[in-house]
């Protein structure tokens, strides 16, 4: 799976909207869950008057149309959907790390509130349940957004987070079994989400990508070496009086390249 990547901002072809129409051809779409009130926001990567070459988004991807959904009780099951997979992914070291499982600081599940909030009837969600979870943590980091990627171009679904410190913001995106086992290039989800990490609604500082230790890893590791990445641990996440070494993860090999 090789990678082969050149970034140059003043003269990209390519840019990211929000549930904006474009002349150009769709190469990825993001959709952020806010988990301070649980909306949903739809993001478009594109190509702005390239010609050919990169095929068009499938008609129906699970949430393809996740800007146009006018149903308050769809847009809350996009919500659940997302965060559930999301947090389905954190190992031992991110709950105790992002949601203070496993420590004695007070920290709910990510999901926490959106089984009991009615969608049909309620916009997203009361802001006492969800937000709680986001603005009430006592952790030096707090996960404010959940993300799902879908890249058109390599045919790869990205899902991951963004976590904020006093100091920064940093999106964490998972290379799971799906992303390592995938035959798609992924050049091009790649320059989407670190385009993304550029968008002001995100404004994040650093990408972090997760790799799957139980995965072949050897080769991508070697081509995100080349392009930028550098190994990286948990510990500017983590308070001081928490940390006791390096903070790292039996499950999640981490890279990360400053954006």
């Amino acid at each position: 799976m090789a990678i082969t990547m050149k970034r140059n901002s003043s003269s990209s072809n390519c840019s990211v909207r929000s549930n904006a129409s474009s002349s150009g051809e769709t190469r990825a779409s993001c959709y952020a869950v806010s988990l301070r009130d649980a909306a949903v926001n739809g993001f478009h990567y594109s190509t702005t008057g390239a010609a050919g070459g990169n095929p068009s988004p499938p008609s129906s991807p699970p949430l393809a149309a996740g800007n146009t959904l006018r149903s308050k009780a769809r847009r809350g099951g996009a919500a659940y959907t997302i965060t559930v997979e999301c947090e389905r992914l954190f190992c031992e070291t991110l709950r105790s790390v992002f949601l203070g499982e496993g420590n004695q600081r007070q920290q709910d599940s990510l999901v926490t509130g959106m089984l009991n909030n009615d969608y049909a009837t309620s916009d997203y969600g009361t802001p006492g349940s969800v937000q709680d979870v986001a603005v009430s943590s006592g952790n030096k980091s707090t996960v404010t957004e959940c993300i799902e990627m879908w890249d058109y171009v390599g045919g790869i679904r990205f899902r991951g987070f963004v976590a904020e410190t006093q100091n920064e913001k940093a999106m964490f995106v998972f290379f799971d079994q799906a992303v390592m086992q995938s035959s798609g290039d992924l050049k091009a989800g790649l320059m989407g989400l670190l385009e993304l990490c550029e968008v002001p609604y995100f404004g994040c500082d650093r990408l972090v990508v997760a790799i799957d230790r139980s995965a072949d890893s050897k080769a991508l590791m070697k081509d995100l070496g080349w392009i930028g990445f550098g190994l990286a641990t948990l510990d500017d996440f983590v308070s001081d009086e928490d940390m006791e070494a390096e903070t790292t993860s039996q499950q999640w090999l981490f890279m990360e390249m400053e954006t």
